[in-house]
């Protein structure tokens, strides 16, 4: 249980960061909680980003959808975290994006993450965004980095 405890804080600190970044522009703030290489995955294909630029291009990409439909902010809830081992962490939230005038137009979505420490800090290694009502946003985050499968 006090496990469990340490994977949800941490977790919580990840996204804190990650979100905080995207909503700032901040790609270095993104990238100190993400590993590289970063297996990101939606229901139409996976990508394995390998370095700090396509990790910049993939972020571009998500904030250009996010403008485009009037998205301003995030709120990003863990559901569970557990360690896997000592230095891994998986973590399931659920996402919801909410436009200018507070409202959201879409269905909350799961998104799946493994967390690993290296060194002292905690970071993202890959993602699973179940994304199933929206392409437009599914392209965004597949934007960067190698594709490896597509959907037929």
């Amino acid at each position: 249980m006090i496990l469990d405890l340490a994977a949800e804080t941490i977790a919580e600190e990840v996204l804190y960061i990650t979100g905080k970044a995207i909503l700032e522009e901040d790609d270095d703030m993104f990238t100190t909680s993400c590993a590289l290489p970063h297996l990101m995955e939606t229901s139409k294909g996976r990508h394995i980003i390998t370095t700090e630029a396509e990790l910049s291009d993939t972020l571009s990409s998500v904030r250009r959808y996010m403008k485009r439909n009037d998205i301003v902010d995030l709120v990003r809830t863990v559901v569970s975290a557990r360690f896997i081992d000592a230095d891994t962490i998986e973590s399931t939230h659920v996402s919801l994006m909410v436009g200018k005038n507070g409202e959201t137009t879409r269905s909350p979505y799961p998104v799946y993450s493994v967390i690993r420490r290296f060194g002292s800090s905690w970071k993202i290694v890959s993602s699973l965004y179940a994304i199933l009502d929206n392409e437009e946003h599914n392209n965004a985050l597949l934007s960067g980095g190698k594709l490896w499968q597509t959907e037929k």
